[in-house]
């Protein structure tokens, strides 16, 4: 028995299942805000029911998180044998072939939840895959390639059930949070290489090269504004103090904290801000009861994952995008 539920432990920490909500929450705000937006009321997100848009809407964002996590453990057995022992492949919790079958479901479900999007979410899907892959085999090892190809992934992911969705900018705030979030992760976890500047210029490329091409795209669909029509602009201001408020409580709690330790609470502090700030977009939307919602399931997920922490080691490194 205690060998089968570390197998199932394992299982869950090589998917990433304990960060997973963030994404999730990304994606079911991305779903609501199209929902929400009376132009669009002939479009997939909007005319089929709730509960079915949101399960479908889940499935994409655990399928293809568990799906990159678990083929990057695949194809880090060998390097973690030697640099991380205590990982879940390497300690033998969790057999190589068992990690890339998982990675296999993982995308069939991540694809699954596609269909009922149409062909132009399938298309999305399918870059996204793509950048998943391409991240995996070796844009990781090329930190700046790496941290931006995560930011492309969160935007693929947030755009696939609602590709043709005219709130774009939470979507560039979510693609530079992870951003942020990987390269502060990779700067305090202290990992190799480390970033130069060249690396880092090179990265601020490709942020600033994302960030026009969903400005422009925002622009041509809201008629020179950024976003679609707001119940009360006003209320913009909550997901900007959301993310400063994270900022800042995440800059406090890791004040002192180096090496691979602060990494991976940062990850996964992370995971719980997306929510919080898909939360406070939804607010501003004039959708409180979602917002409540989300940032409740959020909140319950968060700590009871950091009991678990407590009670059962295999969770103790829940990250959504490692190096």
């Amino acid at each position: 028995m205690r060998r089968i539920v570390r197998r199932v432990l394992a299982a869950v920490e090589v998917s990433r299942l304990p960060v997973a909500f963030g994404a999730v929450a990304n994606v079911w705000l991305a779903i609501l805000l199209v929902r929400n937006d009376t132009d669009l009321a002939d479009s997939a997100a909007s005319t089929l029911p709730l509960w079915e848009v949101l399960v479908a809407g889940a499935l994409i964002a655990v399928g293809f998180l568990a799906f990159g996590a678990a083929l990057n453990d695949f194809l880090d057995a060998k390097h973690d044998r030697a640099f991380a022992p205590d990982r879940p492949l390497p300690a033998g919790d969790l057999r190589p072939h068992r990690a890339a079958q998982l990675a296999a479901v993982a995308l069939c479900l991540g694809f699954l939840g596609t269909i009922p999007f149409g062909s132009a979410a399938m298309a999305c899907a399918i870059a996204l895959a793509v950048a998943i892959l391409i991240y995996d085999a070796f844009a990781k090892h090329v930190p700046a390639l790496g941290i931006v190809l995560a930011g492309l992934a969160t935007a693929l992911s947030m755009s696939v059930p609602c590709i043709e969705t005219r709130a774009l900018l939470p979507i560039w705030l979510a693609m530079s949070q992870t951003m942020g979030l990987g390269a502060l992760a990779y700067v305090l976890g202290e990992k190799r290489p480390k970033l130069t500047r060249g690396s880092t210029a090179i990265g601020a490329a490709g942020w600033v090269f994302w960030t026009a091409v969903l400005f422009v795209l925002a622009t041509e669909r809201n008629q020179g504004a950024l976003l679609p029509q707001w119940p009360d602009a006003r209320l913009l201001a909550a997901p900007a103090a959301t993310v400063l408020l994270c900022a800042a409580f995440g800059a406090w709690k890791l004040r002192r904290l180096r090496g691979p330790n602060v990494s991976d609470k940062l990850l996964r502090y992370g995971s719980l801000w997306k929510s919080l700030v898909a939360a406070a977009w939804l607010l501003a939307a004039g959708l409180p009861i979602e917002a409540g919602w989300i940032a409740g399931i959020a909140t319950a997920i968060f700590v009871t994952v950091a009991i678990l922490r407590e009670t059962g080691p295999q969770l103790s490194e829940p990250v959504s995008w490692r190096s």
